[in-house]
């Protein structure tokens, strides 16, 4: 047997369950096992693994030995978290979210439930420090099968005391408390949440690392791919321009950042506000780095956004992510009719992970659909043992079909939505310039 990816849009994938002949449906950029002594043969169907999965897969089917770039926008209720695969197999972990639906992701993607298995992160971006962002990465990086090799951030902490904001200090409209490394908050009095994230970085021996525009492209052990870094934008002080409140000022200088496969170009643009999207497009050539075909939408799709930067970006796939609990509104009815006037070609596509999770379960009332939401919780498992990540591993799967999949082989791209009927997928193939 040998490893290949789908390289079509999707292809069933056929499997015996002892009684009758049922198929889930593989999708582009999907690994299986081939055997490729069935090459040329006349059979209908060849054998094949999927998942760990014994089966039988079209024997025409059109595979690749590379691996296309896979993005994955998580469903974590509110806030964002997103997964990339490059195509040498490089991780990159985008927000974790504010529960603990990442961590279920990975149990999930990577069968930690099974002996010896693991996973390493490659790099972890962190946007900026707001709970939903920040707090589901804590279990994390504490899971003994995890390893997060680097951690990259925009230097912004929270303080509970020593400074004029709980920022840090500002003089002149500037904010002039950037840290770098953990050992820069030594001594700092720090917001219990935030001092929880950052002693879970001490313990997890991840480099920590301030990044802002001034980095430029970041080499990421992947030579396909091109990661250049777009904000926050420093003064040239070195420190940050303030933008009149906490709020503003910590999502407005969001680490984000463009990534290149070939022809195909992802933007990912933190929580970006009015003010720091107008920060950022001031640049001369910024309208340009902004440009791309797939687009994680900002703040949520929250009614503080900026349609001259909706229009630059000029997304054929643009993915919200935002959750029922709390409510927030988001994604706002204005911000998604910009992103209806920013679309590139004649069908862009506007996906919400809220509004592509299942609510079956949820209950009549408010209360039910609370202790429907706490059974897909990680809280209390010990995950030392495989057991706690199998029941872990269960309890993610209920939240299957809010994930988004986006996958590029550098040329088309396609995006998925699944389906819960049949194992199905709503899925969709684009050309990186069709127009």
């Amino acid at each position: 047997m040998e490893k290949r990816f789908l390289s079509s849009k999707t292809k069933r994938f056929y499997f015996n369950n002892g009684e009758e002949d049922i198929s889930y449906v593989a999708i582009h950029g999907d690994e299986l096992e081939i055997d490729s002594s069935q090459d040329g043969t006349t059979a209908k169907r060849r054998d094949a693994i999927y998942r760990g999965r014994q089966g039988k897969l079209a024997a025409n089917s059109p595979m690749s030995s590379k691996r296309s770039m896979e993005c994955y926008f998580l469903d974590i209720g509110q806030g964002d978290a997103s997964f990339i695969v490059t195509p040498n197999n490089k991780k990159i972990l985008v927000d974790g979210g504010l529960k603990d639906r990442a961590l279920g992701f990975l149990i999930w993607k990577y069968r930690l439930d099974k002996p010896n298995t693991k996973v390493v992160i490659d790099h972890l971006f962190l946007s900026h420090a707001d709970k939903d962002h920040v707090v589901g990465l804590i279990p994390l990086l504490e899971h003994p099968r995890i390893q997060v090799k680097n951690i990259y951030h925009n230097g912004i902490g929270l303080y509970e005391a020593g400074h004029n904001t709980e920022l840090g200090t500002t003089v002149h409209n500037k904010l002039i408390t950037i840290h770098n490394s953990v050992q820069d908050l030594d001594g700092a009095q720090l917001k219990a949440g935030f001092k929880k994230w950052i002693d879970a970085v001490k313990t997890s021996m991840a480099n920590y690392r301030r990044l802002d525009a001034s980095n430029g492209f970041l080499p990421i052990g992947d030579a396909s791919v091109q990661l250049e870094v777009l904000g926050p934008i420093l003064e040239p002080d070195n420190t940050l321009k303030w933008f009149g409140g906490k709020s503003h000022t910590i999502n407005g200088h969001s680490l984000i950042f463009r990534i290149d496969y070939k022809h195909v170009r992802t933007f990912f643009s933190g929580d970006l506000n009015v003010e720091g999207s107008e920060h950022l497009l001031a640049i001369p050539g910024n309208n340009l780095k902004v440009n791309a075909q797939i687009f994680k939408a900002p703040h949520h799709g929250s009614h503080e956004f900026s349609q001259e930067l909706l229009h630059q970006v000029n997304p054929m796939v643009t993915i919200v992510s935002s959750g029922e609990t709390p409510d927030h509104g988001h994604p706002r009815a204005v911000f998604l009719g910009g992103l209806g006037l920013a679309g590139r070609g004649r069908m862009p596509l506007i996906f919400s992970t809220e509004l592509s999770a299942l609510f079956v379960d949820a209950g009549d009332t408010e209360a039910e659909a609370h202790a429907i939401s706490e059974i897909t919780t990680m809280d209390g498992l010990d995950f030392s043992n495989s057991a706690a990540n199998a029941e872990a591993r269960q309890r993610f799967k209920k939240i299957l079909p809010g994930i988004i999949n986006v996958r590029t082989d550098g040329e088309k791209i396609f995006a998925f939505r699944r389906v819960q009927m049949g194992y199905q997928w709503e899925s969709y193939a684009l050309k990186y310039n069709d127009l």
